[in-house]
């Protein structure tokens, strides 16, 4: 692999992009004794200090990172303003603290110069890595690769240093894990480059990522994490800020009465965030429409919420430009009123055809996942009654309405 380093896409000064500064804002408070404590996918979706027990000084903390993060303020700054207000609060130096987990009264270190400095350096390179992802999302037509880079760090760890230079599809499985930073005190990066630029330096195979196994001796858990990345940090905060987004809604949508569920998903289908899901500016899925149960079932799905994500938007803009936001409304008419035909692959999904009715129809194809928690807006396109007629003439398909 070719040596290549580089100065990362983004500074500490001034103020953080809006998605960097929303992606620390919008996290809960988690108090815990031990960073063990706090699994690294809770680390996206909400804030913890370890031994910061007390709600107050936990958000006195968090609202010193947000200030940093918001007007650019240095390390020096931050803590010359932090640290009188923890020592009032008596969040400072050795003192006696009980273990909630054993009930046991332990000496632990509070705040601390060294502290401060870790505390600082985590949140602001976790928080603008997530937020750098968002816009790597969005940008991907046109920049569809990452290139894996060194820090200026003095000294870099081995498996790190081997990394150097990786060049891999944006939607590549290894940002899952190797999206950095990927440890404490990791200053590496990525920069999103074009299909010329990745040519030019060579795209990477996909890479060798041996696992060991780590014991956690808070939860008696023993996990398997990538060689090279610390305990807490293999994950991609942004991405599974993303996930956990889209499978809330999708929960409180299931759970919700039929009637207010209806006109929700109804109204998300002509939404801002369907619209730009539909043009390219954001990525994951949102719910256009919800399924009656009784198509749930003939689908083996176990969920009713009927999503549009980015992979099917950018499919609908390359074949189907017919298909605009606006028409999105005839989503949930199509669900209520159109011909369904039930169709089963080879590959273990099924799928529901809705057809309308007319000379100038409308076709949808909702797909369920293999693990049938998901059913997702496969096509959406114009149809005609010769269309229809050669689609009835497959042996897979098995007419539910017409």
């Amino acid at each position: 692999m070719a040596e290549f380093r580089d100065r990362p896409g983004y500074s500490f000064n001034p103020g953080a992009p809006p998605e960097v500064a929303n992606f620390f804002r919008n996290k809960a408070m988690r108090p815990s004794f031990s960073f063990r404590d706090v699994e690294p996918e809770e680390h996206a979706v909400a804030f913890t200090v370890a031994k910061a027990m007390q709600v107050d000084v936990l958000q006195t903390i968090r609202d010193e990172l947000q200030a940093a993060l918001d007007k650019g303020i240095p390390f020096e700054e931050f803590q010359k303003t932090l640290t009188p207000r923890l020592r009032r609060m008596g969040w400072w130096g050795v003192k006696e603290q009980v273990d909630p987990l054993t009930g046991d009264v332990k000496k632990v270190r509070l705040g601390s110069p060294r502290r401060l400095k870790t505390i600082y350096r985590a949140n602001m390179r976790s928080a603008r890595a997530a937020g750098q992802w968002q816009r790597i999302q969005r940008s991907k037509r046109a920049l569809p690769y990452l290139v894996y880079l060194l820090g200026p760090s003095v000294r870099h760890r081995p498996s790190h240093a081997a990394r150097n230079g990786m060049v891999l599809p944006v939607d590549d499985p290894a940002w899952q894990v190797w999206y950095p930073p990927n440890g404490f005190g990791c200053k590496c990066h990525v920069r999103q480059i074009t299909r010329r630029e990745a040519e030019e330096i060579g795209i990477s195979e996909n890479p060798n990522t041996p696992s060991r196994e780590v014991f956690n001796p808070r939860t008696g858990e023993l996990k398997k994490i990538p060689v090279g990345i610390d305990p807490g940090w293999e994950s991609n905060p942004g991405l599974y800020r993303q996930r956990r987004m889209a499978e809330f809604l999708q929960d409180k949508l299931n759970a919700a009465d039929p009637a207010i569920a209806h006109a929700a998903a109804r109204d998300m289908a002509t939404s801002w965030r369907v619209r730009r899901i539909h043009d390219g500016s954001a990525t994951g899925s949102a719910p256009v429409a919800m399924l009656p149960q009784e198509l749930a079932d003939r689908i083996g799905a176990k969920t009713r919420v009927v999503q549009f994500s980015d992979y099917t938007a950018e499919k609908t803009r390359r074949k189907h430009g017919e298909a605009t936001a606006d028409q999105f409304r005839r989503v949930a008419e199509l669900l209520e009123t159109g011909s369904i035909a039930h169709e089963i692959s080879g590959t273990g999904t099924e799928s529901l055809i809705f057809e309308g009715q007319g000379a100038k129809r409308w076709r949808l194809v909702l797909k369920r996942t293999v693990a049938g928690d998901e059913i997702f807006l496969s096509t959406f396109h114009r149809s005609t009654p010769a269309k229809w007629a050669k689609l009835l003439r497959g042996k897979t398909v098995t007419i539910m309405r017409e």
